[in-house]
């Protein structure tokens, strides 16, 4: 599984001699380059918390070089420390790691080709490290009128809209009040999003779902029952606008459609699933069709709908084959 490894400097630590207060922090890990320009006295210690980089990785460990450069600035003389080290991050432990570096910044003065100085500044830099899943998904949400379906907002556009259970995305960053994103499939596959991050601090989005094979569904015109995993379900269609026999892709959720709110009974009766791509026919709960597939037997929608949303037709849109039949 790939996993997202975090690594922020943390802490600045000032100790040894004092020889100013003008710092400048270089730091470079794998291609990420971070300067930091801070006054710090001797004998403190300032709170950095910035992020150097993100790193993806499927290995047990994730091994990177640490390049760092301490600069005093003066307006006559630069007094300059550099250090290089290693992390070792293990990637199946999910609380924070810890690496400490020592820079020793030595005074230096220079005039007319002499040089002296005895002070000796020590830093002490200190990253950690945290792990995450790079791959999460959309809950189940269970309240309210949206059941099904997280709000999100769409970066590029500025947009809320809504996306439906167990959508796959990938993790971009997060801040102090959102969680950032691509989203993987659907109707918004290749979109950049972000969520709200949860009042007390954690995360709408989960791990660990594992989506299923390609589920296939038949529909029999003439007796208007709807099969699936061998159970038989009461339907209904419009004649005015008929089905043909064939086969046809089963999308996975667009949108929340009002219209299912006359069902309550249902669960998750807002979810629809688009028969085909493109058009204005679903699979839904209903008792009336105006060209959908409506499965009457509205109590057992969840039944369908719990098969239905993990499964997926590896097209990155579709969940399934329907085969509509005599």
């Amino acid at each position: 599984m790939i996993k997202i490894v975090q690594l922020k400097l943390s802490k600045i630590k000032y100790g040894g001699d004092s020889i100013g207060c003008n710092i400048r922090l270089e730091l470079e890990v794998l291609g990420k380059f971070l300067r930091i320009d801070k006054r710090i006295r001797a004998g403190t210690i300032a709170e950095i918390n910035r992020e150097v980089g993100r790193f993806e990785t499927d290995r047990g460990l994730f091994q990177a070089d640490v390049l760092i450069a301490i600069i005093e600035k003066d307006l006559l003389f630069n007094d300059v420390g550099s250090a290089k080290g290693s992390v070792k991050i293990n990637i199946t432990i999910a609380k924070t790691q810890q690496f400490v570096f020592e820079v020793q910044v030595r005074e230096t003065r220079s005039i007319f080709g002499k040089l002296w100085g005895t002070k000796t500044a020590v830093f002490e830099i200190i990253l950690e490290a945290k792990v995450s899943d790079a791959i999460k998904y959309t809950p189940d949400v269970e309240e309210g009128r949206g059941k099904g379906w997280l709000k999100v907002r769409l970066e590029d556009e500025w947009l809320i809209k809504s996306l439906p259970a167990y959508l796959k995305l990938k993790i971009e960053r997060a801040d102090a009040k959102r969680e950032y994103f691509t989203i993987l499939e659907g109707v918004y596959r290749g979109r950049p999003a972000s969520v709200e991050i949860g009042d007390d601090g954690s995360s709408w989005l989960i791990t660990g779902i594992k989506h299923e094979l390609s589920a296939r569904v038949t529909y029999s015109i003439s007796k208007k029952i709807l099969t699936l995993k061998g159970k038989k379900y009461k339907a209904d269609d419009d004649s005015k606008n008929p089905w043909k026999k064939g086969l046809y892709d089963i999308e996975i959720p667009d949108h929340p459609h009002e219209g299912g709110l006359k069902y309550p009974e249902a669960g998750r009766g807002t979810v629809w699933f688009m028969i085909g791509h493109g058009g204005a026919r679903y699979l839904h709960p209903g008792l009336v069709s105006a060209g959908c597939i409506s499965i009457t037997e509205t109590v057992r929608w969840m039944e369908i709908y719990d098969a239905l949303i993990k499964a997926r037709n590896g097209d990155f849109i579709s969940v399934g084959i329907l085969e509509v039949i005599d």
